[in-house]
């Protein structure tokens, strides 16, 4: 049995990744991070496990193709707040426009700006922070 994180962080850094998880566990939400790399299929397994209240996805050039996954991830998951980080914001949304949409952070974010947001997004999901539940088996949670 795995237990649901409140915040699942799918960046492509994992300086990034233990940097905002140490933010979070400050406000008592849990969260687990997995890199980007492990493709869509791997994402998508990661978040079935994890059964985070809010997904935290990292963009890269060219924005319309990785705009692709988390549309993805967006359709797999309608149940789930998303936010989404990359390096250039304006840029993003200007060649994805529903991007506007989600709560969109350009990096460097401020570490507390994003960690309240966060918070926030996941209080307003109901889970209030520590709170645990149990899900099913999954192979990549284990």
């Amino acid at each position: 049995m795995t237990t649901p994180v409140d915040v699942a962080l799918v960046l492509w850094n994992q300086d990034v990744i233990d940097l905002i998880s140490f933010a979070l566990a400050r406000r008592k939400l849990t969260c687990c991070g997995f890199e980007l790399s492990e493709g869509p299929d791997g994402i998508e397994d990661h978040i079935v496990c994890s059964a985070p209240v809010v997904v935290v996805f990292d963009l890269h050039p060219p924005y319309e193709q990785s705009a692709q996954v988390a549309l993805q991830l967006l359709d797999r998951f309608p149940d789930r707040a998303f936010v989404i980080t990359c390096a250039d914001s304006a840029l993003a949304l200007k060649k994805v426009p529903w991007l506007s949409a989600h709560p969109v952070f350009q990096k460097p974010y401020g570490i507390n700006e994003i960690a309240d947001r966060l918070l926030a997004l996941a209080r307003r999901a109901g889970r209030p922070a520590g709170e645990m539940a149990f899900v099913a088996n999954c192979r990549s949670c284990m």
